[in-house]
């Protein structure tokens, strides 16, 4: 598996363990009838970081937390129980500096019936 599909399954199965209120629902793409609150993988991109003894990318990575509009505080606990999960963290599998939160946002979604909320994550990871 490549770095940046591994970085992403590891993100998902870290928010899954350490944010019970999601209830397991973390995914790369969600269904119109994904029930409420859940998690997506949003875009990600990343960037050569490589030096001359290291093949290596800063990778990027938006994690999108999805809640009913009728509760805009409720997606804000959730994306800072995201952030708590994810900023500080790395995983021994891959060869990986532990992620930083750099974004954190909440809006109403033009739906009109979500709230969306943003968590956006570098990681440096070797290979």
């Amino acid at each position: 598996m490549r770095a940046g599909r591994h970085l992403r399954r590891i993100i998902m199965d870290r928010i899954i363990a350490q944010v019970p209120e999601f209830d397991g629902r973390v995914y790369d793409k969600a269904t119109e009838t994904t029930p409420m609150p859940y998690v997506t993988l949003g875009p990600s991109w990343w960037v050569d970081d490589s030096a001359d003894c290291i093949t290596a990318r800063a990778q990027t990575v938006q994690v999108d937390v999805w809640g009913s509009n009728s509760n805009k505080g409720a997606v804000e606990d959730l994306t800072d129980d995201v952030a708590a999960a994810l900023n500080g963290w790395s995983d021994e599998v891959i060869a990986m500096h532990p992620l930083r939160v750099t974004l954190v946002r909440v809006m109403d979604d033009p739906d009109g019936v979500s709230i969306h909320g943003l968590v956006q994550v570098e990681a440096e990871v070797e290979g």
